[in-house]
């Protein structure tokens, strides 16, 4: 039988990706779709109804890591492809474990790291499988510049191609 931390990791990672605005107000278990924030915010409130020991990460990593068409990583010419992610670690077996819920199932078949079957003792797959920085997220200072037409650009290109 799986662990409720397994079964909510789950339940939130099957929520479709999708970048869109981060609104607060509309984070509840039944969110139609979500980026990082929208849904590691989601997992991070179930966990500690639960009675988890959850920290919110940022993670700055590299959308080139990833298997993006080239043409919507060449949108990112004046901010460049590292952005900070959002994620968690979670305390299991008294031991903390990195948490990340990003990628909904179906992104498998775009060659997106998937986490499938977790044991809920060890870490997921992350955000990508190239490097990644971890930060605590209270205390982690932005020195990222995102041109914010250019970031809604990618966005808007990324979304087309993840739902097609």
């Amino acid at each position: 039988m799986k662990s409720k931390l397994v079964q909510l990791f789950e339940q939130v990672q099957k929520i479709p990706y999708r970048v869109c605005k981060f609104d607060r107000t509309i984070i509840k278990p039944n969110i139609l779709f979500g980026d990082c924030r929208h849904k590691s915010e989601l997992l991070y409130s179930l966990l500690l109804e639960e009675g988890y020991e959850v920290k919110k990460i940022k993670v700055e990593f590299d959308w080139k890591d990833l298997p993006l068409p080239k043409n919507i990583i060449a949108t990112l010419q004046k901010s460049g492809t590292v952005f900070p992610h959002d994620s968690l670690l979670v305390k299991s077996n008294k031991k903390w474990v990195k948490v990340d819920c990003t990628w909904n199932p179906e992104l498998k078949n775009k060659g997106f790291p998937i986490t499938k079957n977790w044991d809920g003792q060890s870490n997921t797959k992350q955000v990508t499988e190239g490097e990644l920085k971890f930060y605590d997220r209270d205390t982690y200072i932005q020195k990222i510049k995102i041109i914010k037409e250019e970031a809604l650009k990618f966005a808007e290109q990324l979304n087309k191609y993840l739902s097609s």
